[in-house]
């Protein structure tokens, strides 16, 4: 399954972190580790998105406990699919044509 994962970072946390190279180290390799589809910054939002492959969402608990520290948020995590399996999961909801 694929998931998207979005942290926003206040202002104030967010200068925080920029001041300390290591704390957004951290965060930023525990992402890495799970090998993520990709990997976006939002310098204007301070916001980190990442979209990554795993079995649920267990996995990701150490790169979602990393961000939830140092952000002091914790991160929204979305599943999603690709627009060619769009409609099967419309379908197993019930929704769409049968």
């Amino acid at each position: 399954m694929l998931y998207m994962v979005q942290a926003q970072i206040d202002p104030v946390t967010g200068t925080e972190v920029e001041g300390d190279p290591e704390r957004m180290e951290s965060v930023l390799g525990s992402w890495q580790a799970l090998n993520p589809i990709g990997m976006y910054a939002s310098m204007t939002r301070r916001e980190l998105t990442v979209i990554v492959e795993a079995p649920n969402e267990d996995s990701l608990f150490e790169a979602l406990h990393a961000t939830w520290t140092a952000a002091k948020t914790y991160p929204t995590v979305t599943p999603v699919v690709t627009m060619d399996e769009f409609p099967g999961l419309m379908q197993r909801a019930g929704l769409g044509p049968q």
